[in-house]
């Protein structure tokens, strides 16, 4: 019986002996919000948070509330274009050739609004105000609205309370 404890002494010693250390964690890199950090894996003792704020473009069409999935701004042939669209309305605003902040009319050229597959291919009573262009970054932020006319059939499709935020062009 002296000799069953010996062994398995000897055995708890050998087999406890074998243990790893464990590695310390790098609690900036392990995915975590750990205390102390601002955000996961950033502010505090590790680097700093990123900020980002997304881009977006919200608009009500015959005053419903749409967000629209895909978004761009560009700028090419000395005309700026906004181009938004998701499955059931795409719109493209000829935003003219200047991109200081102020408030503009609508070029109804290069602008027009598809609604469920019907084309609108005139716009009229448009305005859009640029209150934000940082050349630097490469961001516009701005408001809008139009109404875009179905041609040849008393149509129209009313764009309020446009709004593009963090656009990158």
């Amino acid at each position: 019986m002296k000799a069953y404890f010996l062994f398995g002494f000897a055995m708890l010693v050998f087999f406890s002996s074998c243990k790893k250390d464990e590695e310390a964690v790098d609690t900036c890199t392990n995915g975590f919000l750990d205390p102390g950090e601002v955000g996961i894996d950033c502010g505090g003792t590790c680097d700093p948070c990123i900020a980002y704020t997304p881009s977006y473009v919200y608009l009500e069409c015959n005053d419903q509330p749409i967000t629209m999935d895909t978004k761009s701004l560009s700028y090419s042939n000395g005309n700026w274009s906004l181009l938004a669209f998701n499955d059931s309305l795409k719109i493209q605003i000829n935003l003219g050739n200047n991109g200081g902040i102020n408030v503009y009319p609508i070029s109804s050229s290069g602008s027009f609004g598809e609604y469920f597959g019907n084309l609108y291919l005139s716009a009229e009573n448009g305005t859009f105000a640029i209150y934000n262009h940082d050349t630097i970054n490469h961001k516009m932020g701005g408001f809008f609205q139009v109404d875009f006319i179905r041609t040849g059939i008393n149509d129209t499709l009313k764009i309020r309370n446009g709004q593009f935020e963090n656009m990158i062009y």
